[in-house]
């Protein structure tokens, strides 16, 4: 089993499998902070109905549409077109809920995870 490093100030090396973030005391010039353990949750995966599956089909495509931006001159324009185009499809299919959580989940994470957290809360 792979064993992960001991950081300074944590008390025991992270755990891979539940994943875990131990015990930590990190050093600040105002005096030390303390952090709790913390356990990662798994992601839950959304139902796959129709509409869903659509949803995260739109969600990958605009991830994709990053990859033309690389082209010079004219690849951030396209990649910008492409995007906006699968966002307006999303704006149809999902509700105005779900289209508001995926907003604010994608300013933070890729659009397929936030698609994913968007359509299981």
């Amino acid at each position: 089993m792979i064993k992960l490093p001991k950081l300074p100030g944590q008390k025991e090396s992270p755990k891979l499998w539940p994943p875990t973030f131990p015990e930590t005391t990190i050093p600040t010039p105002f005096g030390s902070v303390s952090l709790p353990e913390y356990k990662l949750g798994l992601p839950k995966l959304p139902s796959l109905d129709s509409r869903t599956r659509s949803a995260m089909l739109h969600a990958i495509a605009i991830d994709a549409s990053m990859l033309p931006g690389t082209i010079p001159l004219v690849g951030d324009v396209v990649a910008d077109v492409v995007e906006d185009l699968h966002a307006a499809e999303l704006r149809k299919i999902l509700t105005s809920e779900q289209y508001d959580r995926f907003l604010i989940e994608d300013k933070v994470a890729p659009a397929t995870i936030a698609m994913m957290r968007a359509l299981t809360k």
